[in-house]
């Protein structure tokens, strides 16, 4: 376990491998764990990182209240602390929203961004996760881990990965005010108006069976020129975990297509956003031959 203080805060990362460096934001309930499994595969073409956000897995919140603003403005700081002037970034569900966010407001700072079954406006959120925004339910959800585990295991799906046990083990840290403050942020950003701000590569995944967030979120990408979708219609909420393969196929075919005038490795360094995007990213999973 790696610790850095940000605001007086401890928040806790993870980082494997070499080379240029690739942020991995995770979402509500979740932690830097359940990217584990990615940024194995990630980690063998890049130095790949992942952070708690704070409130979540083992980055208490003190000072900081949860929300999609100040978890945009702890990539940043975060990148600030270790050193890393410009970064890929890859974020699912509230973690997706983060990175856009994140990626229209420092293009300076965000190479290209990858989001997974994020929430663009956050009325596409599934009625679940807004209960939680109630007080009584955030408190009963809080006091009651075996709900909580039972509901991310069904978000999970059917995975086998060897990992689902510890992924589930994190999902109890959060407080049940970490829980509602998350979501309340998350329902009421509408990221829609500021979609055409968005100046760097985007690569919009979506599982074609998400009952965690409307997939039709993918279609705000339509009219936006650096942004390409993918739809996995086998997937639900997590296509890295239902179509791992697949997925990470998709994923290293969009990083890797970084520009080539960047050569400068390490965990920093600089380099444009340019690049051809890969073939295979179309409105539909393609296979690299």
């Amino acid at each position: 376990m790696s610790i850095v203080v940000i605001d007086n805060q401890a928040v806790h990362y993870e980082v494997f491998g070499r080379g240029r460096p690739v942020l991995f934001l995770h979402g509500w309930l979740g932690s830097w764990r359940y990217w584990f499994p990615t940024m194995e595969v990630m980690a063998e073409h890049f130095r790949t990182y992942s952070f708690d956000f704070w409130g979540f897995g083992d980055s208490r919140r003190k000072l900081t209240q949860e929300s999609i603003q100040n978890y945009s403005d702890q990539v940043i700081r975060f990148l600030d602390a270790l050193g890393i002037d410009q970064v890929q970034l890859v974020g699912h569900s509230m973690g997706g929203m983060v990175a856009i966010k994140t990626a229209i407001t420092y293009p300076d700072r965000i190479q290209r961004v990858a989001t997974v079954g994020a929430p663009i406006d956050g009325n596409s959120l599934s009625w679940l996760l807004k209960l939680t925004d109630q007080p009584l339910f955030a408190n009963a959800f809080a006091r009651m881990p075996w709900v909580r585990r039972r509901l991310f295991r069904f978000f999970l799906g059917e995975t086998s990965d060897q990992a689902i046990g510890e992924m589930i083990d994190d999902s109890v840290k959060s407080s049940a005010v970490s829980l509602r403050q998350a979501v309340s942020s998350m329902w009421r950003t509408d990221l829609r108006p500021e979609l055409s701000r968005l100046k760097v590569p985007a690569l919009i995944v979506h599982g074609g069976r998400d009952d965690v967030v409307q997939p039709n979120q993918a279609d705000l990408f339509d009219n936006i020129p650096l942004a390409k979708v993918v739809r996995m219609p086998r997937s639900r909420h997590f296509p890295f975990l239902d179509e791992a393969t697949q997925f990470n196929d998709t994923l290293l075919c969009f990083l890797m297509a970084q520009s080539s005038t960047n050569n400068t490795g390490g965990t920093g360094g600089t380099g444009g956003t340019g690049g051809a995007m890969p073939k295979l990213i179309t409105r539909e999973y393609q296979p690299v031959p």
